[in-house]
């Protein structure tokens, strides 16, 4: 039979089919199942709000994630983190918060946290717990306590008593220093030297030893000079220069005793500055250790009081100029009075102010907004306390961080740090080199003990990808909270809707929604869910609709939102991003695009596929073709000529080949399948994924083999397996409507329709106008579970009939192939 011949054969039986496909209503033919307008889409009855203030839970309405939340949040142990996730669109997180406080969990405040200077180790910044909200008082008092130890010192080195104590002690020693010196200068006027003692600039005394002449001390020089003058004779120079020499020697050991007399001198002084320090030191830190008893606080008083001894006179900034005098010294004045105060000044970390648990979402988890940061010091200042910056982990201690997963993984040693200090238990805060990815900086604060939980917010399949890749992950988020994207349609949910819906009203003073408002919205929700019978959780998505059909209302002078104005809404949104389906409809309706919506033709079906720009999606039927003919020595079986190009993904890949695994299904036992044959998406060439057009495949294959015409009005989604049963695929809406759009646009004839798994009908919430012309008759949807179910759709000829055309064809192939035919 021709080419020609099979096409009008096809053409009667396709009216035939189409005619009683029509006929059927809500009945089958053929086995397949016509299904009604009633089942197109679900209407909503109109809907009330209960007028009850919505809660996150209460929205959510799924039991199973709240209470894996609930017990996230009572246990106060390591790991008891919490990972959420299904909570899809922008306002997730803002839910999450709402959950957290909805949920209400107990929190024990946790002390405050200060920096102070540590004086043994200056890079390395000590720190003290205080209890809450003290922090603040703390560092006031820190700052106090150094301003009045450095003035009761300075008083006490400065007050009478102790510079006549000082006194007495210097006048003593220069007494002896005198008589000393005294002893030296009567020795050396016996041996006709005289000692001669000079004052430099910088104050210091310098001695030596003098020949005397004529009763005059006179210079080495000058000698020589009256010697060759004959002034004095050659011996009597030579005599008191070996005078002079053995002079110098008792000089050296004199100088080496007045040394140590002054140091023994000062080393006393010392001593009696030190006592009257640690006297001055003792009575401040026992009032402020009175005041602050934390065993921080004293180990730091240990250290300051060590220090301040040590380096007394540059604390003080203090002399004793004078004391020889009776006129007491004058304090310098107040801004001249205090250096070295910086060691007293404190860096407040952590603090809080009142007994509410902490919710920090953290929207930009940098490693210095999390961990905290050193900040460069002030030029020539060294690094300190002051330097040393808290992030959002501190924040957070005693109560809960919210973070974005994906935001967390994306940031350069954040991932590692955060397990690190989950694990531990210590937050340590240092400066991170972003390009290096490692921690720099000579500033190294204590690690700090921090309580608190963190919740990651995820996509769904994050958790169960982090738990398989890294082994610690279970064990630091022991809490997986998995919340559904979708509820049921129930009366309780439909009152959610309408109790949110009511809540925003109020709050951001839009127009009052009516019961029809109320029911459209919920429609809109269950056909963003997917299923008639689901409604989307995204309240951010819905909350957008309602403040634009409230938009529409308020344009249209009514008072109330009803359903027309929400119905518009849902067209203004989609018509603000449809452009690449209007392109895409444009160039079928013009011919540019080729696809048959009337006839029939062999090897040739129309199958429904959806495009995703990202902001909208939409169907496109395309074109499938198929040649097939006897297997020869250099090709045989099925060539999916969109995998030989690249085109295809793997999962599209897998789908041709269960093709072949049906033809072995049904024809493998007669004999070798000496076919060879080529199926391709004609004008697609961006690519194809999937396998919701295996179905489509497969009768294009079989309508090859069999030269059976297939009904050109009629398009088909569906994926199939090795056993010839029709399974569910995706988005099922956007693609009848893509197909109807394209009918309507040359003209409905009522022998159009499309076909669906029956799996997928309980999915249909198609828009009014399909399901006006189905009531009309000008459109049909049927729905199959089987491709004998397909092909009589298509055929309008029982299932079996076309495959024993095959079987036929095949057989010639095979009888050909091997010489017998």
């Amino acid at each position: 039979m021709s080419g020609a011949g099979r096409g009008g054969a096809g053409r009667a039986r396709v009216g035939r089919a189409g005619a009683r496909a029509g006929r059927a209503g809500a009945g089958t033919g053929d086995g397949f199942y016509v299904v009604p307008p009633s089942e197109l889409r679900w209407t909503c009855p109109p809907i009330r709000p209960s007028g009850k203030p919505p809660t996150a839970a209460f929205l959510l309405g799924q039991e199973r994630p709240m209470a894996a939340m609930r017990t996230g949040l009572s246990i106060h142990a390591q790991g008891y983190n919490l990972f959420v996730s299904g909570l899809l669109g922008s306002g997730r997180t803002a839910v999450v918060e709402l959950l957290l406080r909805d949920i209400q969990p107990h929190c024990q405040r946790t002390p405050d946290r200060v920096f102070v200077h540590n004086f043994r180790e200056p890079n390395r910044p000590l720190l003290v717990s205080l209890p809450a909200g003290k922090a603040s008082p703390f560092c006031v008092e820190l700052l106090e306590f150094g301003r009045s130890l450095h003035g009761s010192l300075l008083a006490a080195l400065r007050a009478r008593p102790h510079r006549m104590s000082r006194r007495v002690v210097k006048r003593a020693s220069t007494s002896r220093e005198r008589r000393i010196l005294d002893a030296l200068q009567r020795q050396a006027q016996k041996q006709g030297c005289a000692l001669v003692r000079f004052e430099a600039r910088n104050g210091a005394a310098t001695a030596d030893i003098y020949p005397v002449v004529d009763g005059e001390p006179i210079a080495l020089d000058a000698l020589s000079s009256l010697a060759i003058e004959g002034k004095i004779e050659e011996s009597v120079r030579t005599r008191l220069l070996r005078q002079r020499e053995q002079l110098l020697e008792r000089l050296s050991e004199v100088s080496d005793r007045i040394r140590e007399e002054q140091a023994r001198v000062d080393g006393e002084l010392r001593t009696m500055d030190r006592r009257l320090c640690w006297k001055v030191l003792q009575a401040h830190q026992k009032e402020f250790q009175r005041r602050w008893p934390q065993p921080e606080v004293a180990d730091w008083l240990d250290l300051a009081g060590e220090f301040v001894e040590r380096h007394l006179p540059q604390f003080v900034d203090a002399d004793h100029d004078g004391e020889d005098g009776d006129k007491p010294v004058e304090a310098p004045p107040p801004a001249a009075s205090t250096p070295r105060l910086g060691e007293f000044q404190a860096k407040i970390i952590k603090t809080s102010y009142h007994d509410a648990c902490p919710v920090v979402i953290e929207t930009n988890p940098t490693y210095a907004n999390l961990f905290g940061t050193i900040t460069p010091p002030s030029e020539g200042a060294p690094p300190g306390p002051l330097n040393v910056n808290p992030g959002a982990l501190l924040r957070a201690e005693g109560g809960y961080l919210v973070l974005r997963c994906l935001d967390v993984l994306r940031e350069n040693g954040v991932w590692q740090q955060l397990k690190r200090t989950l694990q531990t238990g210590k937050l340590e805060i240092r400066d991170f080199d972003q390009g290096a990815g490692a921690q720099t900086g000579s500033l190294q604060p204590e690690a700090i003990p921090i309580d608190l939980k963190v919740v990651l917010i995820g996509e769904p399949g994050v958790y169960e990808q982090l738990a398989a890749e890294d082994i610690q992950f279970p064990q630091i988020f022991k809490i997986h909270a998995e919340f559904d994207g979708s509820i049921p349609v129930d009366a309780g949910n439909l009152t959610r809707y309408a109790d949110y819906l009511q809540w925003l009203v109020e709050h951001e003073r839009l127009r009052p929604f009516g019961p029809t408002g109320f029911a459209a919205v919920a429609e809109y929700g269950a056909r963003a869910a997917g299923r008639r019978d689901r409604l989307i959780t995204r309240y951010s998505e819905i909350g957008d609709l309602a403040r634009e059909a409230s938009h529409v209302c308020a344009g249209a002078g009514a008072r109330t939102v009803q359903r027309e104005h929400v119905e518009t809404a849902v067209r203004m949104q989609r018509q603000r991003h449809d452009l690449p389906q209007e392109l895409t409809e444009r160039d079928y309706t013009s011919g540019y695009m080729r696809l048959s919506t009337a006839g029939a033709a062999i090897g040739q079906i129309n199958a429904l596929t959806v495009l995703d720009t990202g902001t909208i999606e939409f169907g496109r039927p395309c074109r499938i073709t198929c040649n097939s003919g006897v297997a020869t020595a250099q090709r045989s079986g099925l060539v999916n000529i969109e995998g030989l190009a690249n085109l295809s993904g793997p999962i599209h890949d897998k789908g041709v080949m269960i093709l072949e695994g049906f033809l072995l299904q049904e024809f493998g036992r007669d004999g070798p399948l000496c076919m060879q044959a080529t199926i391709c998406f004609e004008q697609l060439y961006n690519g194809v994924e999937g396998d919701s057009a295996s179905l489509a495949q497969l009768l294009a294959l079989l309508s090859s083999l069999g030269g059976v015409p297939l009904a050109q009005g009629f398009a088909i989604t569906g994926s199939v397996n090795q056993k010839g049963e029709v399974q569910a695929v995706a988005a099922v809406n956007a693609k009848i409507e893509g197909f109807f759009r394209l009918c309507r646009a040359r003209r409905l004839t009522g022998k159009q329709g499309v076909i669906l798994p029956r799996a997928n009908v309980g999915d249909l919430m198609l828009e009014r106008e399909v399901v006006d012309a189905v009531a009309a008759g000008e459109f049909t949807v049927c729905a199959v579970a089987s491709v004998h179910e397909a092909i009589s759709v298509f055929t309008g000829l029982p299932g079996d009939e076309v495959l024993a055309r095959v079987r036929a064809t095949l057989q010639e192939f095979r009888e050909r192939a091997t010489g017998r035919g």
